[in-house]
């Protein structure tokens, strides 16, 4: 054998057994990567895989389980059981809760809490979870019209974060990894119109999701492909952070988040709450058109709940503004005016992260009032919109038995 060949040989030794020895020593010493929980969706961008599991660690170690289909919630069936009241609930990842064990979700929490107090006449109550990472108001109704109405529920609860998702409802403000992804609505005239022009994405074509599925299957199976994933994923988040900084600065803020807390100063934000409105509008009549109630939750910001008076009072002045309810008021006048059903959550988790010093989002020392909702911020939401939920349930299954008999 000629020297060239035996080099040639040991090359190609060396290229097939680095990635056998990455893989062995990658398993050896356990190093946790965090699961890869999304994938590509020809009609909403992405979404969570069905029966994905494993490891996340964005702020705090958890292990999450995605259901069979695609849901982060228990097995549900598509056929509702009988004596049974159940509840859909739409929103982005403060509704996902991937922060949390899954039984401490605000939707879980508030399943249990509505079937013992039995506000239902009796009849058991489910509250589905149908929260995604990075959803806009477009894709939670997209996800209405195509997944949820399967499951026949009789109330939609619509759970708004106005400091993201208001912005997200528009491609120039939107601070999703992938806002290229998203579906959006434009206005056509006085018409809202979908705008699908991402499904030409090459990521999004079908033979790419069937190749996507498989590369897929091969990161939940070795060590090696996970960690170099991981760090494509960080990198993307990098990115799209930047660009969202970038937006905040174009808007003259600091933080994009902050521009709901007075009136849109920019035209891009006053596109911006008219689509949303719109969008609300539309959700509203969809959901009394086929017999059900329809309901929205404002879910409370990080600064509404700072449980320190003086740094909020600090952040106020810097924001000029008086208070943090700008949004909370504007979509509360727009509900009102249309008899659509508001729990505020802003005054009563503000009021009790005050008076016991403590902060509802964060998990330690350092990340206390940053991120996502923590247990605590996640049993008082269940138990505010617990107590609006509970005052008058009969009135909703009047409603909704009447107009499904008209139907």
């Amino acid at each position: 054998m000629s020297p060239a060949k035996r080099e040639l040989i040991l090359a190609a030794l060396v290229f097939f057994a680095l990635p056998v020895l990455a893989e062995l020593v990658l398993r050896a010493a356990r190093v946790p990567f965090d699961a890869q929980l999304y994938g590509p969706d020809c009609a909403l961008g992405w979404r969570l895989r069905p029966g994905a599991s494993g490891r996340v660690s964005t702020e705090t170690p958890q292990w999450v389980r995605i259901n069979s289909r695609g849901f982060r919630d228990r097995e549900r069936t598509f056929e509702k059981p009988a004596d049974t009241f159940r509840i859909a609930v739409l929103g982005n990842s403060w509704t996902e809760a991937l922060q949390v064990p899954q039984e401490k979700t605000y939707t879980a929490v508030l399943e249990q809490q509505l079937n013992d107090r039995k506000c239902f006449a009796g009849k058991r109550v489910e509250v589905l979870n149908f929260g995604v990472a990075g959803y806009s108001t477009a894709q939670e109704l997209l996800l209405l019209r195509q997944k949820v109405w399967n499951y026949h529920p009789d109330l939609i609860l619509l759970a708004i974060y106005p400091a993201r998702d208001i912005a997200n409802n528009i491609r120039e403000l939107n601070n999703a990894v992938t806002p290229e992804r998203s579906p959006y609505f434009v206005f056509r005239g006085e018409q809202l119109a979908l705008d699908d022009s991402f499904r030409s994405l090459p990521a999004l074509q079908p033979w790419q999701i069937r190749l996507q599925s498989t590369e897929f299957w091969f990161d939940d199976h070795f060590r090696t492909l996970e960690a170099i994933n991981t760090v494509q994923r960080y990198g993307k988040i990098r990115v799209a952070m930047a660009a969202a900084r970038e937006r905040a600065e174009q808007s003259g803020m600091d933080n994009l988040e902050y521009a709901i807390y007075a009136p849109p100063s920019t035209p891009a934000m006053q596109q911006a709450w008219k689509v949303t409105e719109a969008l609300l509008l539309a959700m509203n009549r969809e959901v009394r058109e086929r017999g059900a109630e329809f309901r929205l939750v404002t879910l409370a910001t990080r600064p509404q709940v700072i449980p320190d008076p003086a740094k909020k009072e600090d952040l106020l002045r810097k924001l000029g503004v008086q208070d943090f309810s700008y949004a909370d008021e504007r979509i509360n006048k727009l509900a009102v005016a249309n008899g659509i059903a508001v729990t505020q959550l802003a005054p009563a988790l503000a009021a009790y992260a005050e008076a016991h010093n403590v902060y509802l989002n964060g998990f330690n020392a350092s990340n206390y009032g940053a991120g996502h909702w923590n247990e605590t911020g996640h049993r008082l939401a269940a138990e505010t919109i617990g107590e609006d939920l509970c005052r008058a349930p009969q009135d909703a299954a009047v409603h909704i038995s009447t107009t499904r008999a008209r139907e």
